[in-house]
């Protein structure tokens, strides 16, 4: 009886084993049917006459792999890569096909090049709002647009949408009809709409996160194939963390006050009470991070207001006349946003404190001032920074994910960061080596800040800037990465005294428009920080042929995120933050060598390179590598250089 009863749990056991792994077969066989290199080849863009070599490799890699991840160098053709895996999914009717990029500037690239193959879908910042701008607006063939660039113009993200149930504009996001038959659709929801249709979606990883993470109105993808892939934890912890300021909980207070919910103003009060105590205990020499008991003491003052009843009597007040949809936009829009954030506050303020199985996933830390000068508005606030990104990263992942970077760099730290930790393939460069420089002079300081002397940032920055003068005067423009804006305005002052023109950003001005100043022909040399300089700006095509790094951004040791990583880490740190400073030296390098025809030297300055800069090169590249000159030689030998392949 035993034995009978034990081979059927057995054999049970084993028909389910079976029926697991013939799933797994299945959807693995269905994706290697997708994938395989003869359709990923067929659906190479045909405009271009071949595939290059890293091209062939990375869809091979990919054939036989599925998920993966792929470092391929700077002017391998990514993106033709990236359109050539989804294309071939939408050839074998896969319904849900997302191309995600950090931001608006590459995802326009990616719109020009391949126009016909990719559904662009914007945030609502992007939008006008008809509802309450409908006469400043102009329907047109593409849509609709603002009739004039007026920054009081409202958009799509300044409204309060989920409770404008009435809007004739809205667009059924099931049917794809108006509210009202024959109104003109929302663009933002209507944009929304036609992209669930199927195609290939072209979105940010802000607008990707939110939308598979919060709203869920995708399911999930078929194919994800995220470009910049080194970027995807930076972009989600920024997209998700947020500040709270006592005039921005004020504001809050007096708006319920209006409507009536006496028990929830005086539960805000009370909070806004505590988080002051807080913070201005903070000022007196303790560090700003805050401490679990402290956050306990918001979370337990929060836990006081029910949002849902809360939502009930805004609703209330707008059917008893208290609030207007349109004369009361304003309020509403605080409303809405603060229905939202007092459950986000609550979550945020846990996620900060470490739990019996995990230390703390996010971290918050106080800022002040002494005193509110004119025209500012807020004294104390907290910051609440996401940091553990990593399980929220694999879960917004696509059924087969294919990860791109020119610098992914060591695939543990990088799987440590992301969550991503698919098979991984680092492409030989088939840049050419003759085209560029790559310069570590032997006698610039090194200038970490508990290893240089006080004078030394401004003699080094005065070579450089002497340095691109003498480039100038032979029509060679150059582009100076530093760290800190500091740094940036004593390069500029610098660089006047020196007769050079400099660009740059400020005084209105943006990191943008600075740049594209310059790429129209102002200018004899762009300046500005590692983070806008050292990713995000391509200056091709001899823009700026020579590309200074000054030092790596090592971060400031009384940054709060240091110290969090101080404490979360340990020595374990340095792991992290070197890989950290890498990428970014390597994505500076790579700034003027966007295709293999384009010409580029950078001079890395600053001693701390030496210890990964050539270690990090493609093997392809090293032998462009130069140590041992001076850095007065590798000015003579960049001219030389350029003069000799330009």
């Amino acid at each position: 009886m035993y034995s009978c009863y034990w081979k059927f749990i057995v054999n049970l056991h084993h028909l389910k084993h079976l029926e697991y792994w013939r799933s797994r077969m299945t959807t693995e066989t269905r994706k290697r049917g997708a994938l395989n290199l003869e359709r990923l080849a067929g659906n190479f863009p045909s405009r271009f006459s071949r595939m290059r070599v890293a091209q062939e490799e990375a869809l091979k890699f990919v054939a036989e792999n599925g998920s993966s991840i792929v470092e391929a160098p700077t002017g391998s053709g990514k993106t033709a890569i990236e359109i050539a895996i989804l294309r071939a999914g939408q050839e074998v009717g896969m319904e849900t096909l997302f191309l995600i990029v950090p931001n608006k500037t590459i995802l326009g690239q990616i719109r020009e090049e391949f126009p016909g193959d990719v559904k662009v879908a914007l945030g609502r910042n992007e939008h006008p709002c008809l509802y309450y701008e409908e006469k400043k607006t102009e329907i047109t063939v593409e849509g609709v647009r603002l009739l004039s660039d007026d920054p009081e113009s409202i958009k799509a993200d300044e409204i309060p949408c989920s409770m404008l149930l009435d809007c004739p504009h809205r667009v059924d996001q099931e049917t794809g009809e108006t509210h009202t038959k024959g109104a003109f659709p929302c663009p933002y929801l209507q944009q929304k709409y036609e992209a669930k249709q199927g195609g290939i979606v072209l979105c940010t990883m802000s607008f990707y996160l939110f939308t598979q993470l919060f709203s869920r109105e995708w399911e999930r993808p078929n194919i994800l194939v995220i470009d910049e892939a080194h970027r995807i934890a930076e972009v989600f912890r920024n997209a998700l963390s947020y500040e709270i300021s006592d005039h921005h909980i004020e504001k809050a207070v007096g708006i319920l006050k209006l409507i009536g919910a006496g028990e929830e103003s005086t539960a805000l009060e009370l909070f806004l009470k505590k988080m002051i105590r807080i913070i201005k205990g903070k000022s007196r020499g303790k560090l700003p991070l805050l401490e679990p008991e402290e956050l306990y003491t918001l979370i337990e003052t929060l836990s006081l207001i029910d949002t849902k009843e809360l939502g009930k009597k805004v609703s209330g007040a707008v059917k008893e006349g208290k609030l207007n949809a349109k004369a009361d936009r304003t309020t509403l829009r605080k409303l809405e946003v603060l229905i939202r954030d007092l459950k986000r506050y609550i979550r945020s303020f846990e996620f900060s404190m470490p739990a019996s199985n995990r230390h703390a996933l996010n971290y918050t830390y106080a800022t002040w001032r002494e005193e509110k000068q004119k025209g500012q508005k807020v004294q104390y606030q907290l910051v609440i920074k996401a940091y553990y990104v990593a399980p929220l990263i694999k879960k917004v992942m696509g059924d087969t994910t294919v990860s791109f970077s020119a610098t992914i760099g060591d695939p543990d730290v990088f799987g440590f960061e992301t969550g991503i930790r698919d098979p991984f393939v680092s492409l030989g460069g088939h840049f050419p080596a003759n085209n560029t420089r790559i310069f570590m002079p032997s006698d610039t300081p090194n200038l970490a800040m508990n290893a240089r002397s006080n004078q030394e940032p401004t003699r080094v920055l005065r070579r450089i800037a002497k340095a691109c003068k003498r480039f100038s005067q032979k029509g060679i423009r150059s582009l100076v990465v530093v760290v800190s804006n500091a740094e940036r305005d004593k390069f500029l002052m610098l660089a006047e005294e020196e007769d050079v023109y400099a660009i740059s950003y400020g005084n209105g001005v943006t990191a943008r428009d600075a740049a594209q100043l310059f790429k129209g022909g102002e200018g004899d040399v762009l300046v500005g920080t590692a983070s806008n300089y050292a990713e995000g700006v391509d200056l091709p095509k001899n823009l700026a042929p020579v590309i200074f790094v000054l030092r790596p951004g090592y971060p400031n040791p009384k940054d709060p995120g240091t110290i969090f990583e101080e404490k979360r880490f340990g020595s374990q740190r340095w792991q992290i933050w070197n890989w950290r400073v890498m990428l970014q030296a390597l994505q500076a390098r790579g700034r003027n060598l966007r295709s293999v025809n384009d010409i580029g030297v950078t001079i890395f300055i600053s001693q701390q390179f030496r210890r990964f800069v050539f270690a990090s090169l493609p093997e392809s590249l090293k032998e462009s590598y130069v140590r041992d000159k001076t850095f007065d030689e590798c000015v003579n030998s960049t001219l030389e250089h350029l003069n000799r392949v330009l």
